[in-house]
This record gives C-alpha cells, structure tokens and sequence, in this order.
C-alpha cells in the first residue's frame, strides 16, 4: 500500500472551509409534500486555500507535491485553523440505545479529545473517558471519527440528552482536478491558489 503523505503549508495562508451537505429527497402521495433525508451521517469538506508570499524554494515543493498526487492521489492535511474545536459542541444527541456516534470530522486525534453529555432538563453535565475501569466508557475509532459507547447500564447517552465534545483533527484531500495556481506577484515571491476537497476514505 502506498505511504499516506502529509501536506504542510506556510503559516501564511487565507482558507475558506465550505461544507457540503448531499440531501435526498422523498415524494410522498399528497401532491407536493416531499421529505429530506441527508444521505450522509455528516458533511464532507471543500477548501479553498491561498498561500503567500512564497519563496522559489516553497513553490517549487509545492508544485512537486501536487505533481505526485495531481487529483487522484490522497494525502492528510491539518485543516489550518480548522483542524481543532476548542470548546465543547454538540454532535448528536442520545436516545437510550444507540450506541455508535460520528464526530463532524474524521481523522481524530486520539490524544485530543474530550466528551460529555449535557442534561438539557437540569443543565447538568457528565464528563465521559476513554477507559473500560470508568463508570462511563467510550472508545474511538480515530480515523473514520467514530465514538463508541459501552453496551452496559448507564453507558448509554441517555434519551434526550446533548453529546458534546472537543477534538482535534486532520482532513484527507484531494487536489481539485483542474490543478493550482501560481503567480509571481513581484520579484522573487510568490502567491498560490489550489482547491482541496474532502475524501471519505479509511
């Protein structure tokens, strides 16, 4: 299997994260009633990402970076400013059975997550750990950004309430098939505009 690369950039950098949603839709009898489904457990990522100023030396790295992978080949990136959630966010909400929930992202890292569960009644949270020997178990499957909950009494996001969490996380990418761009904006520097989409791979 060929090695996983991983695209660093500048810290100079501008990126929009656009995400997107694929919905399904359902005609029922009545005349113009439809209903929506998302046809997938969450959205998948578009990026639009400038880098600059650049040297001769980095654009040159670039343009053999995207050289090898072009658009077909995969490769992690660590999402700029999106590659963390500092603060505790929903990502699903229990119901007394289900045991299996998506984290937003994929490609987790282990080390830098947190979960809880917070009682939308009281206003009361319970702090969750990776640890069988806890009285509230989870584990996590990192890189298609599962959390799986213990199959027991009392390991089950109850019905209701908010599943929270913080993590930290990577994207695996593409380049947009029609390639970067690369212009020499004065002498010796230089400014580039690629496209990464998001791939579900793992």
């Amino acid at each position: 299997m060929a090695h996983l690369r991983t695209f660093t950039c500048t810290p100079n950098e501008d990126v929009v994260r656009e995400a997107v949603t694929y919905t399904g839709g359902t005609q029922f009898d009545s005349p113009g009633l439809i209903h929506i489904f998302n046809r997938g457990q969450r959205p998948s990522y578009k990026f639009e990402v400038k880098l600059g100023p650049l040297t001769r030396q980095e654009v040159e790295s670039l343009s053999a970076f995207h050289a090898f992978h072009m658009g077909g080949k995969s490769f992690l990136w660590n999402g700029d400013v999106y590659g963390e959630v500092r603060n505790y966010n929903l990502i699903a909400e229990g119901d007394n059975s289900r045991r299996d929930f998506f984290i937003p992202n994929r490609y987790i890292g282990a080390s830098s997550i947190a979960v809880r569960t917070l009682n939308q009644a009281t206003g009361a949270t319970s702090n969750w750990a990776a640890s069988s020997s806890n009285s509230w178990p989870y584990s996590l499957n990192a890189n298609p950004g599962i959390l799986s909950f213990a199959n027991s009494t009392n390991t089950i996001p109850a019905s209701g309430h908010d599943l929270q969490a913080i993590w930290g996380c990577q994207y695996r990418c593409i380049f947009e098939p029609g390639g970067i761009r690369i212009s020499n904006f004065t002498q010796g520097l230089y400014q580039a505009e690629l496209t990464l989409w998001e791939v579900i791979l793992w």
